[in-house]
């Protein structure tokens, strides 16, 4: 095959070429700093208060549940780092998955006077949702808990956690920037959930991204509960009153539109039983084409997945090299989770669910649309088990 296969989706998706034509060509004309005061910032501010109502309908909330960030790093930072702020004990106590982004890990690794306690796993990366009954969560300041995996794509059970925490439980931050572009109506309940039913509960916060639904970079967001202006005393950079005072900075209205644009797109889009079927599909050429398939295996095969993700466990194999030989057949994929793809230290979700700092470093991700075609399927197929040969 002579066209690209680009298959690091989890990563960032491919560009939404209408979102983003429509978005640059609004900033052409619109490119007034929305704080102002004149008619051509009005009207740029207008224009993002439509696209905070267009989000906000897509997800079936309030708009002003919205704020919109740069990132979703941005979003999980600022929540994190505003909770820890105003937190009541000295030791900021959080319970979290073990599969979060670095923008949520690592900035709680850093935070002074923090604990965290982990979510149990096992190898496919389930949970046992017994353990939210059992836990006294008056004990923690925080809880956080990504809808999908980025690495293996397992739903994490998020409905369960809600549906079991008390009443006036801490805040809980759920990163869906995987979950987001892969929301669809015939999706089910445990990939779909009643995020205007879990939106209305206090104290749940979503955070999301534009790049990972083909907006481009420049635009995330916080879904927020309608009784949380205290966020406006947690704003990570002072300087401005932008986004009802939860944070300080021009807006970048062409991003803002486009991720309104590219998330109705997407979502549109979506086709669940058609996922799942390219999913199966692909998972089912991998391991026929690989020799000795009992040495490769996709990580979480035994969970419950979101579509379109596909994590290959190759014991003993170099997958450095084993990415350099894709890249040279014209196929694009990754080692890892997002933002820690060049990182060559073992994945912290897959040390959790037990496989070993070698295994560990030995997977490499694969992750598409419902619209990864037979041909590209079994072109990628063909080159991965050529390559697994040679470097074996």
């Amino acid at each position: 095959m002579k066209a690209k296969i680009y298959l690091d989706f989890n990563s960032t998706h491919p560009p939404d070429t209408a979102a983003l034509t429509m978005a640059r060509e609004f900033y052409f004309t619109h490119f007034a700093n929305s704080s102002g005061l004149s008619l051509e910032s009005q009207a740029v501010n207008k224009r993002i208060e439509e696209t905070r109502a267009e989000v906000a309908g897509l997800i079936g909330v309030a708009p002003e549940q919205v704020i919109f960030t740069s990132c979703a790093t941005e979003s999980n930072n600022l929540l994190i780092r505003y909770f820890h702020a105003n937190r009541k004990e000295k030791i900021f106590r959080v319970f979290s998955s073990p599969f979060e982004h670095p923008s949520v890990a690592e900035t709680l690794r850093l935070l002074p006077d923090t604990e965290v306690t982990f979510l149990k796993t096992d190898k496919n990366g389930s949970v046992d949702t017994a353990v939210f009954t059992a836990t006294d969560f008056s004990e923690f300041e925080l809880v956080t808990m990504m809808a999908v995996q980025n690495e293996s794509g397992g739903i994490m059970p998020l409905a369960e956690l809600m549906n079991a925490l008390p009443g006036g439980h801490p805040p809980v931050i759920a990163d869906f920037s995987q979950a987001l572009p892969k929301l669809a109506d015939n999706a089910p309940a445990h990939l779909r959930p009643d995020l205007p039913g879990l939106l209305t509960r206090k104290n749940f916060f979503l955070t999301a991204t534009g790049h990972k639904i083909g907006a481009g970079f420049g635009a995330g967001l916080i879904v927020a509960p309608q009784d949380s202006r205290s966020l406006t005393q947690g704003a990570l950079f002072a300087g401005g009153n932008q986004e009802f005072g939860a944070r300080a900075g021009s807006h970048n209205a062409e991003a803002i539109v486009a991720f309104g644009a590219a998330l109705r797109h997407k979502l549109a889009g979506n086709d669940f039983e058609k996922w799942t079927a390219v999913t199966r599909a692909f998972e089912t050429a991998l391991l026929q084409k690989i020799s000795l398939p009992h040495a490769a295996t996709v990580v979480g095969s035994g969970a419950t997945r979101a579509p379109g993700t596909t994590l290959l466990l190759l014991p003993g194999i170099a997958i450095d090299f084993l990415i350099m030989a894709l890249d040279k057949a014209g196929i694009t994929v990754s080692t890892g989770t997002s933002c820690k793809s060049r990182s060559r230290s073992p994945s912290a979700a897959l040390i959790a669910m037990g496989y070993s700092e070698s295994e560990s470093l030995s997977v490499v991700r694969f992750s598409y649309d419902q619209n990864l075609g037979a041909a590209e399927i079994a072109f990628t197929a063909e080159q991965t088990a050529s390559a697994v040969a040679k470097l074996r």
